[in-house]
């Protein structure tokens, strides 16, 4: 469960969130949807603890996020299987619960490559891989699709949704699809004249 109550935030002088209260339930799967700027990807950022409110409380019973972010922040020199490894403690015995992640997504043949060798959509599917890994009890996912193909998205969303069964999944996306092919909930996020989330 994770309680939101009265949380704002801004950038320096500028508000993104005002005020927001909601309680996530322990499990299931929901996407945030809304306009640009409206503070979807700082709430995530504030779920995983990356930032603080600056007023309000956050309360929450899960014990190991993890977050896919929006730009792609892989390890320019570690290979795609390494940067998975990496969330693993680095530890060899990871390697084979990363390569396994990695060949679901489809990148079975990537294992060494370096990320400036990979396309985008590549990228993205290393990077959702990490998030994967961790074994997270609360897994936070921005725009995890977005540079994936119809096909492609559809057999990874499968991935995705069966990934934290017993957990809670919050993505944040600009297309009702990707609520659609995960059965998430949808949520809106609006923010005048304070934030809030409406089903």
């Amino acid at each position: 469960m994770i309680r939101l109550h009265n949380v704002s935030f801004s950038y320096g002088e500028k508000s993104v969130l005002k005020d927001l209260s909601y309680t996530f339930p322990d499990r299931g799967v929901f996407a945030v949807m809304g306009e640009s700027g409206k503070g979807k990807s700082t709430l995530l950022r504030l779920l995983c603890g990356l930032e603080r409110p600056c007023n309000g409380e956050i309360h929450s019973t899960h014990q190991k996020p993890a977050l896919a972010f929006q730009e792609v922040r892989l390890i320019p020199w570690l290979s795609c299987l390494d940067n998975v490894n990496f969330v693993l403690s680095k530890q060899e015995q990871g390697l084979g619960i990363a390569q396994s992640i990695l060949q679901d997504l489809e990148l079975g043949a990537y294992l060494n490559k370096l990320p400036d060798e990979l396309s985008g959509g590549m990228k993205q599917r290393v990077s959702l891989a990490r998030a994967l890994a961790a074994n997270a009890d609360l897994l936070l996912l921005d725009e995890p699709f977005s540079a994936l193909d119809e096909a492609l998205k559809a057999r990874v969303a499968q991935l995705v949704k069966a990934a934290n069964p017993e957990g809670l999944t919050i993505i944040v996306t600009h297309d009702k699809q990707d609520a659609e092919l995960l059965g998430a909930k949808v949520l809106t996020l609006k923010s005048a004249p304070s934030s809030v989330l409406t089903e």
